[in-house]
């Protein structure tokens, strides 16, 4: 079991993955991952809800996340990630 973490409200979510699985499977029903200027962040269901990207980024995203106002916006494959972001610290 491991632990994922909403990257803009820290919502934590335990998950079970028992083998090789893709990042849309292993994550609870709604979290997705968004790729923001350049960046892969993990969102939970209501801060990666798509309403939080009509228009542009919200505003609220754009504080917790800790950005700048004009941000390049664009939804990642699943197996679009480092190998190095899947290793333990």
């Amino acid at each position: 079991m491991t632990c994922v973490h909403c990257d803009a409200c820290k919502t934590a979510c335990t998950i079970e993955v028992s083998g090789p699985t893709e990042l849309k499977d292993a994550l609870p029903k709604g979290w997705r991952p968004r790729r923001i200027d350049g960046r892969v962040y993990i969102l939970c269901d209501i801060c990666g809800n798509i309403r939080q990207f009509k228009g542009g980024l919200s505003p609220y995203l754009q504080e917790r996340l800790n950005l700048p106002f004009n941000v390049s916006i664009e939804t990642p494959e699943y197996t679009d990630f480092p190998d190095h972001w899947w290793k333990s610290s």
